[in-house]
């Protein structure tokens, strides 16, 4: 069995003649980066909801204020329903975040 060449196989080896790449040896390049308004608003908006957080829930003037006149007699009684009403809300408003 005899199996001829296919086309002219030899030819893919040949090398042709090639032009050299000149390089452009002076680049003037120079990276800057631009950060729009929404984006400096957002990191704003991010840094002040951080410092809520991180802000502590209690008062400390506001509960010496109530622990004193506590001891003096002269702290008014909260209506059971309205202690019901504030701790309602404070629940929904920490379930809806």
């Amino acid at each position: 069995m005899v199996i001829d060449k296919i086309g002219n196989i030899n030819n893919i080896v040949d090398t042709k003649n090639t032009k050299p790449v000149s390089r452009n040896k002076s680049i003037d390049k120079s990276d800057s980066v631009q950060i729009s308004s929404e984006a400096k608003s957002a990191a704003e908006q991010a840094k002040i909801s951080q410092i809520v957080k991180d802000t502590p829930d209690v008062r400390a003037e506001k509960v010496r204020d109530i622990k004193a006149r506590i001891a003096e007699g002269t702290y008014d009684k909260f209506d059971d329903n309205k202690v019901l009403e504030m701790v309602a809300e404070k629940i929904a408003t920490q379930l809806l975040r």
